[in-house]
């Protein structure tokens, strides 16, 4: 097994709605051949583990709960979920975003990682994920 890593960020100011995908925005480094960003995912290829940590800042537009998770192929990843709120509208809250997945032997395909802003559309402007492969 090889290891990669992939850091990717974003400062721009994003609008998003709710149930939409975050923009990675570009890479900051990059490791080995396992992990590449492709449009707004992080492409995982080979098998093994991959470990992932980020954060996301939001200001919601309105007052109350803000949930963005990570997706892998489209489905969000079982505890890979962070909840914050807000008492005051635009005000920014900063989410954690930490978790492991596992690809399978069959490399045919990758694992597509996307950041979904679930509850609390708002701006966004501030993204940054890692995604290491031991």
């Amino acid at each position: 097994m090889s290891r990669s890593l992939i850091q990717v960020a974003n400062q721009s100011i994003q609008n998003i709605n709710a149930n939409s995908i975050v923009s990675l925005g570009s890479v900051q480094r990059r490791y080995g051949c396992n992990l590449r960003l492709s449009g707004n995912a992080i492409e995982c290829n080979g098998e093994g583990y991959y470990t992932i940590d980020g954060s996301i800042s939001v200001s919601p537009t309105v007052a109350g709960p803000v949930t963005v998770a990570i997706y892998n192929n489209g489905v969000q990843i079982p505890g890979v979920i962070a909840y914050g709120s807000v008492s005051t509208a635009g005000n920014p809250v900063t989410l954690p975003l930490v978790g492991t997945i596992r690809q399978g032997c069959c490399c045919d395909s990758a694992d597509n990682l996307t950041v979904v802003l679930i509850s609390g559309a708002g701006v966004v402007n501030n993204v940054s994920l890692r995604v290491e492969k031991a």
